[in-house]
């Protein structure tokens, strides 16, 4: 269900550095066209097969890109985090979308219309250097994920899932408000595996675990250290 602009979504658009850059007019369209969308766990925002109609970016929330091979197994190709933007791959290729797209926590989402994003990408320099950038991170993201679904084990498989949904500019303590289910399924894991995974990585101090509040603590710099040497860093336990 979408609805017009709420002041989040202004707050929103006016936080990017190309969206104030632009000149009025385009702002003023920008604002005009966009709308909010809520999706609950599980929600469909985009289905493979379907035309791609809007520029999706992700004011709270977890979106899972994802295919379904002919045996009904799940790949995860990307999760889109609260503060990115998604599916402008297919807008720029004019194409149906190759994927589906879903609600993987409660989302709060700005919809940018086509004709709004084509019209930004032929008149405003500072934007296709942001969809430059963006659709860069997210190509290294999916060279990533090939690695660990062909080449590594599920260890660092869940641990570049969380790496994926965590703040990548922050080294810190994080808190990821993200579900083993949910992790699951961006790691193309059973949860059983997951959860094995999880208490390994207590053990050795790089995961926190607070069941009842559904959150995982998250140690990202140690958490990196561990997926660039492959698990084979020293830690000890927490």
């Amino acid at each position: 269900m979408s609805a017009p602009p709420s002041d989040d979504i202004t707050r929103f658009l006016e936080s990017w550095t190309w969206y104030r850059q632009l000149p009025a007019n385009l702002r003023a369209l920008t604002l005009s066209t966009a709308s909010e969308q809520r999706a609950e766990p599980g929600d469909y925002v985009a289905r493979e097969g379907t035309p791609c109609t809007h520029w999706y970016g992700l004011l709270q929330g977890y979106l899972q890109m994802y295919v379904v091979g002919s045996d009904g197994s799940e790949t995860t190709l990307y999760c889109l985090r609260t503060g990115e933007w998604g599916g402008d791959g297919s807008l720029l290729k004019k194409e149906l979308w190759r994927y589906d797209l879903r609600a993987l926590t409660t989302a709060q989402i700005c919809r940018i219309p086509a004709p709004t994003f084509e019209a930004l990408r032929n008149a405003s320099i500072p934007f296709n250097h942001f969809l430059s950038e963006i659709m860069n991170a997210r190509m290294g993201a999916f060279v990533s994920m090939l690695v660990a679904s062909r080449l590594l084990k599920p260890e660092l498989r869940v641990a570049r899932g969380l790496l994926m949904v965590a703040n990548e500019r922050d080294d810190g303590l994080q808190a990821l408000a993200v579900s083993q289910h949910e992790l699951a399924l961006i790691c193309g894991l059973s949860r059983q595996r997951v959860n094995v995974a999880l208490g390994e990585f207590k053990r050795l101090g790089l995961v926190g675990i607070e069941p009842n509040k559904g959150m995982l603590f998250v140690d990202v710099q140690r958490l990196r250290v561990y997926v660039t040497t492959e698990g084979q860093a020293g830690f000890e336990s927490g």
